[in-house]
């Protein structure tokens, strides 16, 4: 059957000429190992022509997503027999792919005349990215359901962070669903491949682990999966392996399926041309990994990235756009040495913290004089600072508070504040606090805090306060960008704009320093 296979193939690729011509029906009748098609002699097919079965598919261009009309290899055969408007072909065991409703092909041989080249379409530039995608589709062309599974798996495993790979992932979900109608799914049993590996003896429980695996034969293999599951679960998960440089296929088994008593795992790869097989292990047997229950926690522990150090400076002018005349002084500036430590248990985090409170001013329409000064604030003080939360219903929650204490103009002051925070401290949050302080005055604040990307951390917030010496109340409107630029450190820099009233508000701004170990 393949030595027939590729004789007719090339007997299609040779033998068509400028007025040669493929005729098209479908076939309309199965019985035994034989088919009808609805092409005949009227369409110039005489018996032993050869003839072609394939089938409609239709896809999206993994750029543009423009659906695609193509078609999949079935087989082929020679007409055995041509009635007027039928003709008649026995295909053997190739019956059992068939479908009624399969397209069916016909070369049929006519006197040769002159040829008219086409004209070539000028090429279109695209970069190297969008090339390797439109190179791989165009390999797929007529290919087998196996061959674009086995293709697509390929650049995945190689290109997993391009910026194509998520509509390649959705086209290769829609393939293989395709491929499993056409062909239900056999599990893999022949060894096809090798590759080395250092099997881990054990694991901690909850903890992803990662796996390497090194390839005897690069080019027998288009991709690999890795087949896991806990010990004495019913069924196995896969992963696509990460290729690099051809050689090597690197993943990890997620932290969930790292359970007790114990981990199984086995490496499945895929050839060029679609075939499936193992490389090492199998489904009845497995490599296998002791899990441990990981050490009691710790939570004083030195664990890395638990302690943060910074430094803060802001002031804030209420005055900056009031454009009426006399003497309308109304600011503040603060300072802060805050320390952190993050513990893990209920108590998430304890700190402690220093600063200064300064300001002069606080009245909206008061015109300050030497018979009527401005009144001053000045208070030096200390906190200690506690959060404690959890996750019920997988959202986290947290309720922490400061007790202050601190020293200004008119002698020693006590101050207290009290948050509520929604999301995890380093994601997205919300934070709804209040805080009160002698001599100073109140802030209460709404701040919502995102991290868009792993260097940079935005927030804004909106409150009131009647600081910096208890008089009349003002909104302020703020911001703040944490950049982490070098590894253990962000740069914190805010801006604000705060107001007494329409006649009498201005703008602040701060910055600042982290440090964490």
């Amino acid at each position: 059957m393949r030595r027939l296979v590729l004789i007719l193939v090339v007997a299609f690729a040779t033998r068509a000429h400028a007025d040669d011509e493929i005729v098209r029906g479908a076939v309309v009748r199965i019985e035994a190992k034989e088919i009808y098609v609805s092409l005949g002699s009227d369409r110039g097919v005489v018996p032993g022509a050869a003839l072609r079965i394939k089938r409609a598919i239709t896809l999206k261009h993994p750029i543009t997503r423009a659906v695609i009309n193509d078609w999949l290899p079935i087989g082929s055969a020679q007409v055995t027999e041509a009635g007027g408007e039928l003709a008649r072909a026995v295909v053997g065991d190739l019956v059992s792919a068939i479908k009624v409703g399969d397209v069916a092909e016909v070369f049929v041989d006519r006197p040769d005349a002159p040829r008219v080249e086409p004209p070539v379409p000028a090429s279109v530039p695209t970069d190297p990215a969008t090339a390797e995608v439109l190179g791989e589709l165009a390999a797929q062309a007529n290919q087998s359901l196996d061959s674009r599974v086995a293709g697509w798996e390929r650049y995945l495993s190689q290109h997993p962070t391009s910026r194509f790979a998520s509509a390649v992932r959705r086209d290769l979900d829609e393939l293989r669903s395709l491929r499993d109608q056409v062909q239900p799914p056999v599990g893999a049993q022949d060894q096809l491949a090798t590759v080395a590996h250092s099997a881990p003896r054990e694991a901690r429980a909850n903890e992803a682990l990662p796996v390497v695996f090194v390839l005897d034969q690069p080019t027998r293999v288009a991709s690999a999966y890795l087949h896991y599951r806990a010990a004495g679960a019913r069924t196995y998960h896969a992963l696509l392996l990460t290729r690099e440089h051809e050689l090597y296929l690197r993943g990890a088994v997620p932290a969930a399926a790292v359970a007790l008593p114990g981990l199984e795992y086995f490496v499945e790869v895929t050839a060029p041309n679609g075939r499936s097989g193992l490389a090492l292990g199998s489904p009845a047997h497995p490599i296998e990994v002791a899990v441990h229950e990981p050490p009691p926690l710790d939570p004083l522990g030195s664990d890395p990235m638990r302690t943060t150090v910074r430094l803060t400076a802001e002031a804030l002018d209420f005055r900056t756009f009031d454009a009426r005349s006399g003497d309308h002084t109304d600011r503040t500036s603060t300072a802060n040495l805050d320390v952190l430590y993050r513990l893990r248990s209920v108590v998430e985090s304890v700190g402690v913290g220093f600063g200064t409170y300064s300001g002069v001013g606080g009245a909206a329409n008061e015109v300050w004089t030497a018979a009527n000064p401005a009144p001053r604030t000045d208070f030096r003080y200390g906190y200690a600072d506690v959060e404690a939360g959890g996750r019920p219903r997988g959202v986290h929650l947290s309720i922490g508070g400061q007790l202050i204490a601190g020293v200004g103009r008119t002698g020693f002051g006590l101050g207290v504040e009290g948050r509520f925070r929604i999301g995890d401290r380093d994601a997205t949050n919300l934070v709804l606090s209040g805080r009160t302080i002698d001599q100073v005055g109140f802030l209460s604040e709404v701040r919502f805090a995102t991290r868009p990307w792993q260097q940079l951390g935005i927030a804004v917030s909106v409150g009131a306060t009647d600081q910096p010496n208890e008089r009349e109340t003002a909104v302020k409107l703020g911001t703040e960008l944490e950049l982490f630029a070098v590894k253990n450190v962000s740069i914190l820099a805010r801006g604000s704009w705060q107001g007494r009233s329409t006649e009498h508000g201005g703008l602040g701004g701060g910055g600042g320093i982290g440090v964490t170990w």
